[in-house]
């Protein structure tokens, strides 16, 4: 009712504003100007009416006091309609019934401090009191102490009115005034006041002390510390909070992967940045002579020796990781994070001929550090099936396929679980081939594997289909008739384990395709009869058009065996008699069996396409 009095309200205001100018452009004529009276937007049933809306919320949370949904609507309307006394009201009945529900202390504690934006012209309205906001988040935390947005959001606002603070007093200085290095002993009782309070916020002691309750409360959650770092970014000047969250990750969780790839991850946000540095008025000065930047050099050497450029340096951080924990997970997590520092260097220019010198020199130095981090895991026997993986596709990319090849072929030798492992054979035999240029000696890889590599093996289908891609390839350039029995015998084998699905780091290509490749060379053979074979097992034989799930990959897959397969029918029922017919009906079966594969897999469209060329090619001939 109060909405449809508003629209009313502001069309009788819009028709007394439109008949007002009409009476001014009447008077203009005249030659007399009369000045149009402000108007108000408001009547005397205004404040009645919203009171007694406020009270028919009040009844209804009285009656259904847990539905915090009364509670939610009762917030908005206030809001709207600027009753900020009653809107704290709200929030204080709504948090003594949901004390668990911390979405709420968080929005009591944000109107408190920063009110609400009333409009697009009106700005912010309400707010301004970080007593009361820091009431609530603390009555907050002392009701859930272990929820991690209360402790995060706490110590944002405390970062908050740091930067207040730090405006307020750069405002009133009117940015004239610098702090200057005092030599005397003068003016010490006059400033020591605004000393011990500047010093206060200077070192950031507030959103230290959240930060240390915080990790009391929730102790043993490394992402919850790098949270914490995340906030940090979002304000200047937070270096003592950020080195002080370092050292605690770096103390309790020393022996984490996770902790180090935060380290690490943290020092690529700060790389080259001289400016995050604490204090009410700090000057960032570029003159590295400047007494106080030598002050801060020499504050940031550690008691072993590091300075702040080896602290911040992400590579450093990793290889000092990879030295204290020689896991097999350190080393991959290393390689993934360094791939990525690269891909970010590499994405912020708009190509690799235009990066700069600086970022040519960053990029030479991941690599370096990648091939000395494999190198390192090889020394200290570090190696799992993965990592193997890992080390091999690492020196290929820096162009050492011979390293590459000694590293892959030294432990599928001699480490048992990358020798009973698939795709530690498959990474052998490319790389190998890729050394010699010979297919046959891959094919000799793939052969041995399949002696060693039980059924079962995730990575089985991709041994497979590489050694039948390199028959078939060796096949094209010289055929034979133990070569041609040996690819029956492994497309007989891929169709017996087609519902299996492959390892993700296989790549190898989907059983579609390789039928179609299969089919392209009996076709070069000459051999139609061979061709109806191979796509009939497939596709008439073998369960795998009735297996839910499809890709879009093994879908368009489909469609282009499907499309072939018609084809060569095609061709063969050009020629007159007998075979004719036989060729139509193969037409037909093709048809019926490509609507029915692609209306399962809820391509409905392919499949009528299917249909109407059936009717055009095969009925209308009839």
């Amino acid at each position: 009712m109060e909405k449809l009095r508003s629209l009313r309200n502001k069309k009788i205001l819009a028709s007394k504003a439109a008949q007002e100018r009409e009476e001014r452009k009447a008077s203009n004529g005249n030659g007399k100007q009369q000045p149009l009276k402000p108007k108000s937007n408001s009547s005397i049933g205004d404040a009645s009416i919203i009171q007694h809306i406020h009270l028919i919320y009040v009844r209804a949370k009285r009656k259904w006091n847990y539905d915090i949904s009364f509670h939610i609507q009762h917030a908005e309307f206030a809001k709207e309609k600027k009753s900020f006394a009653m809107l704290s009201k709200i929030y204080a009945e709504a948090l003594q019934i949901h004390s668990r529900n911390t979405s709420l202390w968080i929005e009591a504690a944000s109107h408190e401090y920063f009110g609400f934006v009333a409009g697009n012209d009106e700005g912010m309205s309400g707010g301004g009191s970080i007593k009361s906001a820091r009431v609530l988040l603390q009555r907050g935390v002392r009701v859930n102490p272990h929820s991690q947005e209360l402790w995060l959001q706490s110590f944002c606002l405390e970062l908050h009115y740091i930067q207040k603070l730090r405006g307020r007093r750069d405002r009133l200085q009117l940015g004239l005034m610098k702090p200057k290095i005092v030599e005397s002993d003068e003016s010490e009782g006059d400033d020591e006041q605004d000393g011990a309070l500047e010093s206060f916020y200077e070192e950031c002691k507030l959103p230290r002390i959240i930060y240390r309750n915080a990790i009391l409360a929730v102790p043993a959650d490394i992402l919850f510390r790098v949270k914490f770092l995340d906030q940090c970014k979002l304000f200047p000047q937070t270096l003592v909070i950020v080195d002080e969250i370092m050292a605690s990750i770096e103390k309790d969780f020393g022996e984490k992967e996770e902790a180090w790839i935060a380290r690490a991850n943290f020092a690529v946000g700060n790389e080259g940045d001289g400016t995050n540095r604490i204090g009410f008025l700090a000057e960032i000065s570029d003159d590295e002579s400047s007494p106080k930047k030598r002050k801060r050099d020499d504050e940031n050497d550690n008691d072993d020796g590091k300075t702040s450029e080896e602290r911040d340096n992400p590579l450093k951080i990793l290889d000092d990781a990879t030295d204290s924990i020689q896991s097999p997970t350190m080393y991959l997590k290393t390689i993934a994070f360094v791939r990525s520092y690269i891909h970010d260097i590499s994405s912020q220019e708009d190509g690799i001929d235009s990066l700069s010198a600086s970022s040519k020199r960053k990029i030479a130095h991941a690599g370096m550090f990648m091939k000395r981090i494999v190198q390192k895991a090889n020394a200290n026997g570090v190696v799992s099936p993965e990592l193997a993986l890992e080390c091999t596709a690492v020196l290929l990319s820096l162009a050492l396929p011979t390293n590459a090849l000694d590293y892959i072929e030294d432990v599928v030798n001699n480490n048992e679980e990358c020798r009973s492992r698939a795709l530690c054979w498959v990474k052998y035999a490319e790389t190998k081939a890729r050394v010699g240029g010979d297919a046959l000696v891959s094919c000799q890889i793939m052969r041995k594997a399949l002696k060693v590599i039980p059924l079962h093996d995730p990575g089985y289908r991709c041994l497979l289909s590489k050694l039948f891609v390199d028959l078939l390839a060796l096949s094209v350039v010289d055929s034979s008739r133990s070569r041609e029995k040996e690819l029956a015998l492994l497309y007989d084998k891929m169709l017996l384990i087609n519902h299996r699905k492959d390892d993700a780091t296989g790549n190898s290509l989907t059983l579609p395709s390789l039928s179609s490749v299969y089919m392209k060379y009996l076709a070069s053979q000459g051999n139609t009869d061979s061709i109806r074979k191979v796509y009939t097992q497939l596709i008439f034989n073998s369960n795998y058009p009735r297996m839910p799930n499809k890709s879009e990959e093994e879908v368009e897959d489909m469609k282009a065996l499907f499309e072939q397969c018609i084809a060569v029918e095609k061709i063969s029922a050009k020629y007159g008699g007998e075979m004719a017919k036989q060729h139509r009906r193969q037409l037909g079966l093709l048809y019926d069996a490509a609507f029915q594969f692609f209306t399962q897999n809820g391509y409905g469209g392919i499949a009528d396409g299917f249909t109407k060329r059936k009717n055009k090619e095969l009925v209308s001939r009839r």
